[in-house]
């Protein structure tokens, strides 16, 4: 499986990755909100134990299956896609021999990986985002290095305005002339809300 029309958002917790697949959503692009923070919500929403505090490998696995299927799922939608993380990431907390990691090394993404550096400016912790602004950066090399090996090219978001980053990404996957306004894109192209 592959797809040149696939875009990783990636980078450091609290950098602004969200944010920005938001304001892709909000244009009418499709999206695919982060899997990790959809199996987290909706663990505790019905007292799970998959969850990286409790049972790191089963809450990881889960990640793993639920970005396989979003992945496989936004074969379907309008190009470009946009992911909030990626595969790549992921497969470095699971044993590689597990079925489901063979099945994820060959989701193939567009060749090059947007990557939001650690921004202390625009850091927050809330409620999902507990950990400090040093703890938070710290894992920002291994999630770059994830694509690294897996030879994506890695292409630096400037720490501008999100409509600043909105625009900086458009055009150079070349969506620019693509934009079609939200209200009239078919809404069956567009990923739910995790």
């Amino acid at each position: 499986m592959s797809s040149q029309h696939f875009y990783v958002i990636t980078g450091a917790s609290g950098a602004g990755k969200s944010t920005l697949i938001t304001a892709l959503d909000d244009l009418g692009y499709s999206t695919i909100p982060e899997a990790a923070l959809a199996i987290m919500r909706e663990q505790l929403e019905c007292g799970g134990e998959a969850l990286p505090a409790t049972d790191r490998t089963a809450f990881m696995e889960a990640v793993l299956s639920r970005s396989i299927q979003d992945y496989e799922a936004a074969q379907s939608f309008h190009a470009p896609v946009f992911f909030d993380r990626g595969i790549p990431e992921w497969l470095r907390f699971l044993d590689p021999s597990e079925p489901n990691c063979q099945v994820a090394a060959r989701c193939r993404y567009a060749g090059t990986v947007f990557v939001a550096e650690p921004w202390p400016e625009i850091y927050v912790r809330n409620h999902e985002r507990t950990a400090s602004f040093d703890r938070a950066a710290k894992s920002y090399g291994q999630t770059v290095s994830a694509y690294v090996q897996e030879n994506y090219e890695i292409c630096i978001l400037p720490k501008v305005s999100v409509q600043e980053r909105v625009a900086f990404i458009l055009a150079r996957v070349g969506a620019g002339a693509q934009q079609i306004a939200a209200a009239d894109r078919h809404p069956a192209t567009r990923a739910a809300g995790g």
